[in-house]
């Protein structure tokens, strides 16, 4: 399963909730969960979380999703980029082919 999250953690609880309903759903052991936060949502990675709506539910539901043996990547923008910590970009960014490709692999994709 793949997770794309766009949405904007600044605005709202969406991107908390949508991580937060990947964390669980990877805690099951049935299917591998994957999440892609993709530009404004890439901001529940940077060093900031903690004043982002939700900011809590990203410390305890991205390591979730890693425990449960799925992945938590990035897709940033021009100014979320600056947010993100060198080791997080360089380890954990996806370029378009490559989400293209896990989207292609995922029985099931869902966004939010």
């Amino acid at each position: 399963m793949l997770v794309i999250i766009t949405s904007d953690p600044r605005e709202g609880l969406r991107t908390a909730e949508a991580l937060r309903m990947a964390g669980g759903i990877g805690v099951w052991q049935q299917v591998k969960v994957n999440v892609c936060l993709r530009h404004e949502a890439s901001r529940a990675m940077g060093e900031r979380v903690e004043a982002l709506h939700g900011g809590r539910l990203f410390e305890q539901f991205i390591p979730m999703v890693r425990e449960s043996g799925g992945e938590v990547y990035v897709q940033t923008n021009e100014e979320t980029c600056m947010e993100i910590d060198p080791d997080t970009l360089l380890t954990r960014n996806l370029k378009e082919q490559r989400l293209a490709k896990l989207a292609a692999e995922a029985d099931y994709v869902l966004r939010f």
